[in-house]
């Protein structure tokens, strides 16, 4: 018969059932009933020592597994107390200030979306891209807001208790209580610019000193670093090749159409040129009103401009001539007509009479005598097209 579903054993047989039917004993019978009993009733119990196990769910009734031992093991059952002290996913650090490992008990076996594990820092970080491996398993990243890299001090050293949440998407931890926290809404992000008087570039930034940048295996002449690879990403989505030209690892030219993704470029080693700014004025990007449309990273002008003369303002010069009239006289007795017989470069030089007699006459030159004077006035140098100005250095968020 064995159970009944709620909980009740029933046996096949009644001794007392059979003594009333005038049933003598059986082997038979015996043995059925006991096989039963121990088939269908102590085969189907759990036993103290852990023999044997459940083939279904355990409805507990309202009721409560009491004086439960720690949970070891991932599959275990947990005890009150054990949630109450937080001990599942927190414990302190190992490794390094900028490699942290921890040891978990239960062991973390996989990194799932969202999973959040607490560690006790032991040094602060003092790179932007600190790491974080629990029990063993692949290094990843510590980040902040939502992927961007940490700066130095976000983990504040002994004693910050971190807050780690795992991204899968991204493949990194994400700190979510940096030891800057209150700051975080107004901190610089991967492409924002400063001005700035110092002359070396703070920690997560660099300096644009017309120069270029890239991996570590780039042969960039500015920064090599895994860590320009965001602003990598966003120069050659943002900018053109004039703006920020690209470049091979070996330094020759090629193009974004060339390398075909921001990420085939990073991955091939590329560089980049940072926008030119040395020496130069700023102005915004963008299609003002009755202006001319400016592209990102664009350079126009010039700091000084020889002026041709389609560039020089039309005007008239007011000049006067003044030629005062007289006469020539010719002399001769009896001459009544004459005319002009020879004309040299000097003026006539000679006349013949009208009777056919020759003779030489000295007359006045063709010339007036007056002089226009022409002189050149300037200097033809070029013209100054700088503003007043105040030149400081300026960095770029990595």
């Amino acid at each position: 018969m064995s159970w009944n579903g709620s909980g009740t054993f029933n046996r096949l047989y009644s001794w007392v059932a059979d003594k009333a039917a005038g049933l003598d004993i059986s082997s038979t019978r015996m043995d059925a009933d006991t096989n039963d009993l121990a088939s269908n009733g102590f085969g189907n119990c759990l036993t103290r020592d852990g023999q044997g196990g459940p083939t279904n769910n355990l409805p507990m009734n309202n009721f409560k597994h009491t004086g439960l031992a720690n949970g070891s093991a991932r599959t275990d059952s947990v005890a009150v107390a054990q949630v109450q002290d937080g001990l599942l996913n927190w414990t302190i650090a190992g490794g390094t200030a900028d490699a942290l490992t921890a040891t978990y008990t239960p062991a973390l076996t996989a990194l799932n979306d969202g999973q959040i594990c607490f560690v006790r820092a032991a040094a602060a970080n003092a790179t932007t891209a600190p790491t974080f491996s629990p029990n063993g398993l692949t290094a990843r990243n510590i980040v902040k807001n939502s992927g961007n890299l940490l700066a130095a001090g976000d983990i504040a050293g002994v004693n910050h208790d971190l807050i780690l949440r795992y991204n899968t998407g991204g493949l990194f931890w994400e700190l979510l209580n940096p030891s800057n926290s209150a700051a975080l809404a107004a901190a610089p992000t991967t492409g924002d610019v400063k001005m700035t008087i110092k002359t070396v570039a703070d920690s997560g930034w660099l300096l644009l000193n017309d120069g270029t940048f890239g991996s570590a295996t780039s042969g960039s002449s500015n920064s090599t670093s895994a860590l320009n690879q965001a602003l990598f990403v966003l120069m050659f989505n943002n900018l053109s090749d004039t703006a920020a030209p690209v470049f091979t690892s070996t330094g020759a030219a090629t193009t974004r159409a060339g390398q075909g993704t921001a990420a085939a470029a990073w991955t091939a080693n590329c560089r980049m040129s940072l926008p030119k700014t040395l020496g130069r004025a700023w102005a915004v990007a963008g299609d003002g009103g009755g202006l001319t449309s400016r592209a990102l990273g664009s350079i126009v002008g010039e700091e000084t401009h020889l002026l041709t003369a389609a560039e020089i303002a039309s005007h008239t010069h007011a000049n006067s001539l003044t030629d005062p009239g007289h006469a020539h006289t010719f002399g001769g007795t009896g001459v009544t007509s004459y005319r002009l017989y020879s004309a040299g470069t000097g003026g006539v030089t000679s006349i013949q009479f009208q009777n056919g007699t020759d003779g030489s006459v000295g007359i006045n030159s063709n010339t007036t005598g007056i002089t226009i004077n022409n002189a050149s006035a300037g200097g033809g140098g070029t013209h100054n097209n700088m503003q007043p100005s105040t030149f400081f250095s300026a960095m770029i968020k990595q």
